[in-house]
């Protein structure tokens, strides 16, 4: 009792919180009760408040907290959030000088810092270990935790000495925050890191305030127009897989409404500042691959677009959950049909019935009451757009071959934001589709009218 009533005060005296959401409290309790406890993994959907499930352990326990990030603005993001709160704490990166390492290896070792942000490519350097090895370590934390096994198999290798990593430093307990961990990825990370005795807590990963939809794109630019033009549809995401298709579709969306790409092949600088702007933007959108995706602090996003789908069921609900993290409602598109790659995700949004359900159970988790929204229960079929002007411009009897439609629709209202190669792939979709048959090089429309 004792230690929840010094919780409850902390939370309101340090982090100005009435109230702890019930996860909250129990994986806080769990971490700062006193007694020997295995290492525990815990999966909370996006917006649930992971990051006070650590940030107030490092505060109530004697000793260093270390936490290891897996991108530097989250990092950055995170030392923000604990100089805000008056909570002492320290970044250990790359390019640092010998004397600013040092500086920081006092700071922990006469307790004036208890906090160290850090990723895990400093951790891997020995001379590192070596220092912070002689500290009194009370929580060793990975936050975005399914990048270890994710990522660690080819795009970050370092993860892979994660395990020698937590072994050498001694932590008294390791701790694991993802939003998103089917089966796979939480056997791995017992195996490699927790051990097979961790404790798992699991919140749960459907959120209510999130409507699945799904559209069988033609012709996606225009969809995404469609989408979009409504300023109650904005701030908004849209999800590419290649950090060109970035900035080549948010220059065709800026006319239509303010625009921003990012990747992680852009300048630090100007990262930074194009989190900034977004942030502050409250009607524009954000053209971005998946690094723009994990530990975005921006609550107003109302519409997440996927105009490629991802490869798992993690990565979509990981990507889809940046939305409506102030609680309101967030629609989620999928764009089928437009990836670039086999995606067991595009057969999950095609199939009958719940695509919340499916998404949870593709997770290896049951979906605890009823479907908060989504197009497979609400019985709603979208409508790609451009297909009433494709069938417009094949009913004109001296359009026939395919290059004369394709120049016929590029004037057309709406196309004027595609480019031929574009209106030409949409082409081939229909055709794909049965809806256009191709002979010889000339077009005529089959399908049933699209109204």
């Amino acid at each position: 009792m004792e230690i929840e009533e010094t919780v409850d005060r902390t939370a309101r005296a340090v982090f100005s919180i009435s109230y702890l959401r019930p996860f909250q409290r129990l994986v806080i309790m769990n971490i700062v009760e006193g007694h020997r406890r295995p290492n525990l993994l815990t999966i909370l959907p996006t917006g649930a408040g992971k990051s006070l499930c650590f940030m107030m352990p490092a505060v109530l326990l004697d000793g260093v907290t270390i936490i290891i990030y897996p991108l530097l603005s989250l990092m950055h993001d995170q030392l923000r959030r604990f100089e805000k709160l008056g909570i002492p704490a320290c970044i250990l990166k790359g390019g640092m000088d010998r004397d600013e390492k040092e500086r920081i290896y006092q700071l922990l070792q006469s307790k004036e810092c208890k906090v160290l942000i850090t990723n895990v490519e400093m951790m891997c350097q020995k001379s590192v270990r070596s220092r912070l090895a002689k500290l009194d370590i009370a929580l060793l934390v990975l936050d975005e935790a399914h990048t270890v096994i994710s990522w660690g198999s080819s795009f970050r290798p370092a993860y892979r000495q994660l395990g020698l990593i937590a072994r050498e430093l001694a932590p008294r307990r390791i701790l694991a925050f993802t939003a998103t961990s089917d089966d796979e990825i939480t056997g791995k990370l017992k195996d490699e890191i927790l051990g097979g005795d961790a404790l798992v807590i699991h919140g749960g990963l459907d959120r209510p305030n999130i409507i699945y939809h799904r559209i069988e794109t033609v012709f996606p630019v225009l969809d995404i127009i469609a989408l979009l033009k409504s300023e109650e549809s904005r701030p908004a995401i849209i999800f590419c897989q290649s950090r060109d298709l970035t900035e080549s579709l948010s220059h065709q969306l800026s006319p239509y409404f303010p625009c921003h790409h990012y990747h992680a092949g852009l300048d630090k600088d100007i990262r930074i500042q194009r989190e900034k702007d977004f942030k502050d933007d409250h009607s524009g959108v954000m053209c971005a691959t998946c690094a723009y995706g994990m530990g975005v602090d921006k609550g107003d996003i109302r519409t997440v677009i996927h105009y490629n789908l991802p490869k798992s069921a993690a990565d979509y609900l990981q990507e889809s959950g940046r939305g409506g993290r102030d609680g309101r409602i967030c629609h989620a598109y999928a764009f089928l049909g437009n990836s670039w790659y086999e995606t067991r995700l595009e057969d999950l949004f095609s199939a009958p019935g719940c695509i919340r359900r499916h998404l949870v159970a593709a997770m290896g988790q049951p979906m605890d009451g009823e479907c908060a929204g989504c197009d497979g229960c609400d019985k709603v079929h979208r409508a790609p757009e451009g297909l009433v002007q494709v069938r417009k411009a094949m009913r004109i009897p001296y359009l026939r071959k395919e290059a004369q439609v394709i120049r016929k629709l590029s004037h057309m209202k709406g196309f004027e934001a595609l480019t031929t190669k574009q209106i030409a792939r949409g082409l081939d979709k229909l055709v794909e589709k049965g809806l256009v048959k191709r002979r010889f090089s000339r077009l005529r429309w089959i399908g049933r009218p699209a109204e």
